[in-house]
């Protein structure tokens, strides 16, 4: 079975973007990404990867990162490694609020979907499953988030079309309040990689068509794209694409 980790990433404005991007591989791959990873978290002595604490040098981060050019570039380029060998696919969808929000006095969105992340979570399983039948696999795939997303109605969602329902599981090892330990997953980390870098760019460049200027886009979200090797689907989910989604899947109107 093939499993695709996902993460989620918001803009903190109330009109900003909505970003679920994650990478889709086998549990056969997904067991050599893990010890990968692992050996490039301990070769750089940090207990786990998270891109926020990442980009601003706090967290597992706040020690010997800050100002570190040389070493902050080697260690994403490690990461970009262990991506670029094991994932077979990668998928992102966004929706922007005023887009959410502008549908919504139309049709019963909210009611409907929950979330802007359920949505944009429904839309990357959808182009998973197509990635799937077009590459000889037989959907569906396994889908496991970040557990602290935002879930809306993604399990009602998959379970209406007999689809399994999502799976979520912390990215690191934590504490349930037993105080047994309930294991991270590494695959998640590798799609808040990608979340993070697609949505903190839309945010400060948003969407490029010009070739002569790719050049402001952040090193990092550059590699994503170049790991990805075209396998797969990064789209914008636009006003007019969520009506057409509300149409098809008969969302009654307000």
């Amino acid at each position: 079975m093939l499993t695709l980790y996902s993460d989620c990433s918001r803009s903190g404005q109330n009109d900003g973007v909505t970003v679920v991007s994650g990478w889709l591989s086998s549990g056969e791959l997904w067991l050599g990404f893990e010890s990968d990873w692992a050996a490039v978290l301990q070769r750089f002595d940090v207990p786990y990867f998270h891109m926020k604490e990442y980009a601003h040098s706090t967290g597992a981060f706040e020690t010997g990162w800050k100002g570190e050019n040389d070493k902050r570039r080697r260690f994403i380029e490690a990461l970009l490694a262990v991506i670029d060998q094991y994932a077979l696919a990668s998928f992102a969808s966004m929706i922007e609020g005023n887009a959410f929000d502008e549908v919504n006095l139309e049709f019963q969105v909210r009611e409907y979907f929950g979330t802007e992340f359920a949505i944009c979570a429904r839309l990357c399983i959808a182009e998973t499953n197509r990635w799937m039948r077009e590459h000889g696999y037989e959907p569906p795939a396994e889908y496991v988030f970040e557990d602290g997303d935002p879930r809306g109605r993604l399990t009602w969602l998959l379970e209406s079309i007999r689809y399994p329902p999502p799976i979520y599981k912390p990215s690191r090892d934590r504490a349930a309040k037993d105080g047994t330990l309930i294991r991270g997953l590494l695959p998640l980390q590798a799609a808040d990689f990608a979340a993070y870098e697609l949505r903190k760019n839309w945010d400060d460049v948003g969407d490029i068509t010009d070739p002569s200027e790719l050049e402001r886009y952040r090193k990092s979200f550059l590699g994503i794209g170049r790991v990805s090797k075209g396998e797969g689907f990064w789209g914008n989910c636009t006003a007019d694409d969520l009506r057409q989604m509300c149409k098809d899947l008969r969302v009654e109107r307000r």
